[in-house]
């Protein structure tokens, strides 16, 4: 069976636990910067206004049309706050 997008997501998340638990806000708001239509879906679906990454790679998975740039994406915002940097609830880097 095919791993879904949401369990690969799971597994880069939960490989950066502390990183995504300390920063679930922030790398939702830079992610939604560049896959705006799955958050959006996710959004709808959820009912809610601010959606995570893995809601969105749940729920909005059909709106990602490549899933290996989203999860690189996701991987590359992970790389970046484990050498320091910070995210702003806007999902700008600071």
């Amino acid at each position: 069976m095919k791993e879904s997008l949401y369990d690969k997501a799971l597994k880069i998340a939960q490989a950066n636990e502390l990183l995504y638990d300390r920063w679930e806000k922030c790398i939702a708001a830079y992610m939604e910067k560049k896959w705006p239509k799955a958050f959006e879906t996710g959004a709808e679906i959820s009912g809610s206004d601010r959606v995570t990454v893995l809601e969105v790679a749940d729920m909005g998975e059909q709106e990602v049309k490549d899933h290996d740039l989203f999860l690189d994406d996701l991987r590359g915002v992970f790389r970046t706050l484990a050498k320091g940097c910070q995210l702003n609830t806007d999902g700008d880097w600071c």
